[in-house]
């Protein structure tokens, strides 16, 4: 079987041309105008998040899961507002629930 010599003119202008279209300098993204802020947004305090991990069972879970994509919530969304309830709950019957250290000398 004999070899065919393919001209590659074609393919390598289309190579270089390809090249040069991916490597041109793409235009820099405009950022969107900030919206002015009242004199209560400027002041407001952003939440600060932490992770929690929790284990429970799958029913829940799949309860929370389908309760946030109904009402189109995210899952902190209506695990936080669950978990805000049950404290209000909790200090209605036990008064508010403060982070106090007892000393060492009250301890021992």
């Amino acid at each position: 079987m004999s070899e065919q010599a393919y001209p590659l003119d074609d393919f390598n202008d289309l190579e270089s041309e390809v090249r040069s279209i991916t490597q041109q300098a793409k235009p820099k993204e405009q950022k969107k105008p900030q919206k002015e802020q009242g004199p209560n947004e400027a002041s407001a305090i952003k939440p600060v998040w932490q992770r929690f991990t929790v284990i429970c069972a799958v029913e829940i879970v799949v309860k929370i899961k389908a309760i946030a994509r109904i009402e189109g919530f995210s899952i902190r969304e209506v695990v936080e507002k669950f978990l805000r309830d049950g404290i209000a709950r909790y200090e209605q019957k036990h008064g508010a629930v403060t982070n106090r250290k007892k000393s060492i000398d009250e301890i021992l």
